[in-house]
């Protein structure tokens, strides 16, 4: 399998990193930075190109992992090296399949991809789009497994790509958010800040982990920790008669609308 990446920044080069580990793929890159894609082939698998099209000539599938105001001066050089049997992955935030499939004339089947940023060390969630009616079932099963490596993978609609951004996609930054928040309620209690850091970051961990290994739903899992009249009771009820989850809900409607809006 041969695949090329036009873009190597936050997002592109640590699937880079990963994929240049995986045998049997071959991987070819392009970035406005000639420095940075060097330093990049030096330390992976990964064949520099020169430009556009020969990247679209060498790849079977097309990785366009730039910003969305980018990928307009893609397409003169894209499209003439384009043929019915490559394919084109796009994890440009906001350019819709009919944007993508448009841009490049429907010459190619075309995939939305968009994962969220654990991806850099295994351990991601990528929602991946397959509604291009041309795209074949072979096609289909290796972009799965192809993002596999890079941590759990669903299978989208397009109608949902919005609810998956402001869930999943913004999700880490929520999660970064509460983190950082008990590490600081740590220190004002007295604890030294890289202990209280240590503290909760393994909190996180454990906690995550028996929830993806329990059996039970999340909330039998939370009545565990509870007891009558006890400290974590006092939090919860806190937390209720504040509105926690209900502002947390309308937080992820808040991003979910303004991932509509972007298109």
């Amino acid at each position: 399998m041969k695949i090329g990446f036009i873009g190597i920044g936050n997002m592109g080069g640590p699937i880079i990193r990963t994929l240049s580990e995986v045998a049997d793929i071959t991987i070819y890159g392009l970035n406005q930075t000639r420095e940075k894609l060097e330093k990049l082939a030096q330390e992976t698998d990964l064949i520099p190109c020169k430009n556009v099209q020969e990247l679209t000539e060498k790849s079977d599938f097309i990785v366009l992992a730039v910003k969305p105001q980018q990928a307009d001066g893609i397409w003169p050089e894209m499209i003439p090296a384009l043929t019915k049997d490559k394919c084109l992955i796009s994890i440009a935030a906001g350019l819709t399949l009919k944007s993508l499939k448009n841009s490049t004339q429907n010459i190619c089947p075309v995939v939305r991809a968009m994962p969220n940023t654990p991806v850099l060390i295994k351990e991601g969630v990528t929602a991946i789009c397959l509604d291009d009616e041309i795209i074949s079932e072979q096609k289909k099963k290796l972009i799965q497994n192809v993002f596999r490596n890079l941590g759990d993978v669903h299978v989208l609609p397009e109608n949902q790509f919005d609810v998956f951004t402001a869930l999943i996609g913004s999700g880490p930054a929520y999660i970064f958010y509460l983190i950082e928040t008990m590490i600081e309620s740590g220190v004002e209690l007295g604890l030294h800040r890289d202990v209280s850091s240590r503290m909760v970051k393994k909190l996180f961990r454990g906690s995550s982990l028996m929830a993806e290994q329990s059996k039970e739903h999340v909330s039998m899992i939370k009545e565990m920790s509870i007891a009558p009249a006890g400290t974590t009771i006092a939090a919860l009820v806190h937390f209720d008669r504040t509105a926690i989850r209900g502002n947390i809900m309308d937080a992820i409607r808040m991003a979910y609308t303004r991932s509509i809006e972007l298109g």
